[in-house]
């Protein structure tokens, strides 16, 4: 395996801390075993050094490689047009649009994943009309330093786009999106100490935390957790994000086991859960809040203290510390403090436990009601009527039914070799049957906007027409797709995130290139990309098994990717990867607007559509 990359650099309209971005990148990736790096920067950065340099990637790569993509520099969203701004952008004309295209990132990032899907693409660039990346200095102050791109003819840009991509294209799989701040919103740069230069401050942010974490198995997701919360202490108003598999650890396909990290902080004195209902908390719910040392990454550096859920909040989740927690050496301290960057919340034991029938002798099943004993969301039921789930052992190997008496997963499932492995699967099956019964709230977390909402579906053997979606009762295939529609009647932004409960039981934040929520302006209307419906390979085919799909909608944005089941999962060559928009939107990602330590309380609404989930093969007849 060879880790290559590109890194791209275009100093273009007032930049200063692009160079200094890209050699950065260049050492921290050096540093971690990258051999292959294009840099392209100065008349390399120009419209065609780009096209260059990403097909030299796509022709050099080879099943197994590591591969990144990285920009630093402005980008721009201007007459209808996504593009990224190669140092020769001034020199379009009428024919000749020097703009990099989102429609060709998403082309070259596509055909990089058809050789490996271990892909990252960073983008330290942002675009929100003309004004994109602008400056943030003098003593952790930010100000806003407004860069007009010039006015560039977009006829030849336009018809290049129409040629390359439409709104009911395939997403492109496998791609750990890193972005540096919101879809409208704005990256920064920030002086360098001692007066040495600028840099951008989600590239620096990024860097140093690499450095810190080589060699721990920490993923990116909790890698820009860090960095969002760095760059707030900083008082900076952005937002960066990790979209798709953002599990992983850094540069490659492992993606640990890691428990339901919740987020974390603090207002007006007390500790809360920000949408602790949609992650199903509920009052006396017990919780360890986790402080990590900024400063050190190693083992042992992190204090937990224990609390409890005191109330509701509208959607929030209002914590105190326990009795234990004070006694234990920091906790008073902790508790009287400013959140450090990276806290984070983990579920001890929830009041909304799903219970599971063990329904067996011997030595395997005392092993897993010792398990279940320790596990926050599950218990041992009493009887078949209150289980989410059988355990029985068949021909000498436990295997695990649904309600319906339907094999959950197949015999040679690897999480059936031991009791932990076996309540690690119940426990994320647990966690997609509470988020597959999750309700629109009636109390005051209640959003009091209403949307328009629109669900429909398109069959793979039919005549290509959208159906609507009832909320019960539908049938769906493996390969049809569905989308999902929102429209804002209200005077002010909203944020909306689809969540699918699979027929594996497994759940998926389908809005994962924005997990924090896609931003819908007043008196408009966002449509997603088709999303696939696939039958993983690990499930029997049997059904129907019921699939389900969310649409919530808030009044801020929220990160809600702590909902997906963390595992990595197989999904073959004939599925799409559920996701939303094109690669462009995947990864420049975010809403408008940042508010610092959340300002409100979280209000909802939820919109479902429960269908049923049949194989291909058993459409016949049914």
């Amino acid at each position: 395996m060879t880790l290559r990359a590109v890194l791209i650099g275009a100093q273009t309209y007032g930049l200063t801390g692009v160079h200094a971005d890209v050699e950065l990148m260049r050492r921290v990736l050096t540093d971690r075993g990258f051999t292959d790096l294009d840099v392209r920067v100065g008349e390399r950065a120009r419209y065609a050094g780009i096209t260059e340099g990403l097909a030299r990637l796509q022709h050099a790569i080879r099943p197994g490689d590591g591969v990144v993509v990285y920009y630093s520099g402005h980008g721009s969203l201007s007459g209808g047009l996504q593009y990224l701004v190669p140092v020769d952008m001034h020199e379009s004309s009428p024919a000749d649009f020097r703009g990099y295209l989102s429609e060709e990132l998403t082309a070259a990032v596509r055909a990089l994943t058809a050789v490996t899907p271990n892909v990252t693409c960073v983008l330290d660039s942002c675009h929100s009309g003309g004004a994109v990346r602008e400056a943030a200095y003098e003593s952790g102050r930010w100000a806003l330093k407004a860069v007009e791109l010039p006015r560039v003819p977009a006829d030849a840009g336009l018809a290049r786009a129409a040629l390359l991509a439409g709104l009911d294209d395939p997403l492109v799989p496998n791609v750990v999106r890193l972005t540096a701040c919101e879809q409208h919103g704005s990256a920064y740069e920030t002086e360098l100490r001692l007066g040495s230069g600028r840099q951008g401050v989600f590239t620096a942010a990024l860097a140093d935390l690499l450095d810190a974490t080589a060699g721990r198995p920490v993923p990116w997701s909790t890698l820009v957790a860090r960095a969002r919360d760095r760059i707030k202490r900083q008082q900076i108003f952005q937002w960066p994000d990790a979209g798709g598999p953002a599990g992983r650890l850094p540069f490659c396909l492992e993606e640990p086991a890691a428990p339901e990290r919740l987020p974390l902080l603090r207002r007006e004195g007390r500790f809360r859960v920000p949408g602790g209902a949609v992650f199903g908390l509920g009052p006396e719910d017990e919780v360890s809040m986790v402080f990590p040392d900024d400063t050190r990454w190693q083992e042992g550096q992190e204090t937990s203290v224990p609390a409890a859920v005191e109330e509701m909040d509208a959607g929030d989740a209002v914590l105190r510390v326990t009795p234990a927690g004070v006694l234990r050496p920091g906790a008073e301290e902790l508790s009287s403090a400013v959140v450090p960057p990276g806290s984070y919340a983990l579920a001890v034991r929830v009041h909304d436990r799903r219970q599971v029938l063990i329904d067996a002798v011997g030595p395997f099943a005392d092993a897993l009601r010792e398990e279940l004993v320790r596990s926050p969301r599950l218990a041992e039921a009493h009887g078949p009527d209150e289980a989410f789930a059988v355990v029985r052992v068949h021909g000498g190997r436990p295997e695990v039914l649904d309600r319906t008496g339907l094999p959950l997963r197949g015999p040679a499932d690897p999480a059936y070799s031991d009791a932990s492995g076996l309540v690690a699967l119940l426990d994320e099956l647990a966690r997609g049957e509470r988020t597959r019964w999750l309700r629109d709230p009636r109390d005051s977390s209640r959003l009091d906007a209403r949307p328009d909402v629109l669900f429909q579906a398109r069959r793979s053997t039919g005549d290509g027409d959208w159906h609507v979606l009832k909320p019960m009762g539908e049938r769906l295939y493996d390969g049809d797709v569905y989308r999902v529609t929102v429209g804002n009647r209200s005077g002010t932004p909203l944020y909306f995130w689809v969540l699918g409960v699979g027929l594996s039981g497994r759940t998926a934040l389908v809005t994962n290139d924005q997990p924090s929520g896609y931003r819908v302006e007043p008196h408009t209307h966002r449509r997603t990309a088709p999303v696939r419906l696939y039958w993983p390979s690990d499930v029997p085919e049997q059904g129907p098994r019921t699939e389900t799909v969310h649409l919530i909608v808030g009044d801020r944005r929220m990160d809600l990717s702590a909902l997906a089941s963390r595992e990595a999962h197989d999904r073959s060559a004939r599925t799409a990867d559920p996701a939303l928009d094109a690669l462009l939107q995947e990864v420049w990602n975010g809403l408008r607007d940042q508010r610092m330590d959340g300002g409100e309380e979280f209000h909802y609404r939820v919109w479902t559509v429960h269908a049923d989930a049949l194989p291909r093969t058993g459409q016949a007849g049914t």
